[in-house]
């Protein structure tokens, strides 16, 4: 039997996207009456994949994206349920699914990136402290570090410039856009960014001038990554970005 499109009131933050039903979730993962939605969710506007972003329905279930940006939820109950979607750096987003029975539902969610703003208040005594960890850990010898002094003897026009000079490091362009990937890193599977301590995303990084870094730690794989920066995405590598103006 034919499967109906579903209708989807997209909130404030989501922009238009192409909505598309199609049958090929196995039965399996389908009970008779039941429906499955198969999303994506992407940024709005340079439509990446935005990983580990958190996605809830009906405030019961709850998921998180993959590394390519997509999410599940399979068994569900006809009818309208509530899509809550948030990830660090962009605005949340709510939205009403009205699913038909049997339907599969595929979408790609778009999410508005917010500003980034580095804190207001500076302590120098805290920086002083954050600053004395990067050198700490230099010093431990994991890992590759690079100083204020030699990005500036480089004189990059973007931070990928300078990190795709580390070896294990290597530049892949998408469309218009390149980012920086770990060479032992599979297809798909990018570093994990940090600003100044804070988890932040590859668009951050890419957009902080190189003059504003104080230094840079790379971590290609998670053998080489310190604790303070471990999570589920590390085996990808992390880079560790410290301004001039980190509190």
């Amino acid at each position: 039997m034919a499967l109906k499109l579903a209708v989807l009131v997209l909130a404030l933050y989501l922009g238009p996207a192409a909505l598309d039903a199609t049958p090929t979730l196995q039965d399996s993962a389908v009970g008779p009456d039941s429906s499955a939605i198969l999303g994506r969710l992407v940024a709005r506007d340079s439509h990446e994949p935005i990983r580990r972003a958190r996605v809830g329905l009906d405030t019961k279930l709850t998921t998180t994206t993959d590394s390519s940006g997509h999410f599940t939820f399979t068994g569900l109950a006809p009818g309208t349920h509530t899509l809550e979607i948030s990830a660090v750096g962009y605005a949340s987003a709510t939205l009403p699914v009205v699913l038909a029975p049997r339907q599969v539902l595929t979408h790609e969610f778009e999410l508005t990136l917010l500003a980034y703003q580095l804190p207001e208040v500076v302590v120098k005594e805290k920086g002083l402290r954050r600053f004395a960890g990067f050198e700490r850990r230099r010093q431990a010898g994991m890992g590759y570090f690079l100083t204020r002094e030699q990005i500036e003897r480089r004189d990059p026009a973007t931070l990928v410039d300078v990190l795709v000079m580390v070896r294990g490091v290597q530049q892949v362009c998408l469309s218009n856009d390149c980012i920086a990937k770990m060479v032992r890193s599979p297809p798909g599977c990018y570093p994990q960014y940090f600003i100044d301590g804070i988890e932040s995303t590859a668009y951050f990084a890419r957009h902080t001038p190189p003059h504003d870094v104080e230094g840079i730690e790379i971590y290609r794989g998670s053998s080489e990554t310190p604790g303070e920066f471990e999570g589920s995405n590390s085996g990808c590598g992390v880079i560790v970005i410290w301004t001039k103006a980190a509190p």
